[in-house]
């Protein structure tokens, strides 16, 4: 998949299926399988489990990724959330963005507890947020996604 860097803009919101027809209704997307599962995500202040439920519109890029607010979670305040992007060396990227002052707020661990994807990092100069996400891993995902599967 030819993708550019910046490949998806994710949005917390109440409630899935009224937003779902609303962005429907306004921009002409259609929507991806919703998906819902728990995911294991390391945190400032250990790890964490969080029952995500979100869909991803299957125009783009930039897809349009929906995900259910989350009390308690990086995903708590509804709104525009983040600029997702893709990366090849998510550990890497995390650490250069730490050293540039951008708090690290959450990431999915591989089995030797480096940062691997679904890593959340707030910018210092505008307060925006974007998550890395790895290329290798999450590229296939995302393709078959938008075949019409799900995304795990």
């Amino acid at each position: 998949m030819n993708a550019p860097r910046i490949y998806h803009v994710g949005i917390v919101v109440p409630d899935l299926e009224p937003a779902m027809e609303e962005f429907s209704a306004t921009t002409g997307v259609t929507w991806g399988r919703v998906q819902r599962f728990p995911a294991g995500f390391a945190t400032p202040s250990g790890p964490r489990t969080f029952h995500q439920t979100f869909v991803l519109s299957l125009e783009g890029p930039p897809y349009i990724e929906l995900l259910v607010r989350v009390e308690d979670s990086v995903w708590e305040r509804t709104g525009l959330h983040h600029l997702g992007m893709w990366s090849d060396d998510v550990p890497g990227e995390s650490a250069g963005l730490e050293g540039r002052g951008c708090a690290w707020e959450a990431a999915i661990v591989d089995g030797e507890g480096r940062r691997a994807g679904g890593c959340y990092h707030v910018l210092s100069a505008s307060g925006a947020r974007i998550e890395l996400v790895s290329r290798a891993a999450s590229a296939p995902r995302l393709e078959r996604y938008l075949s019409g599967g799900d995304y795990r």
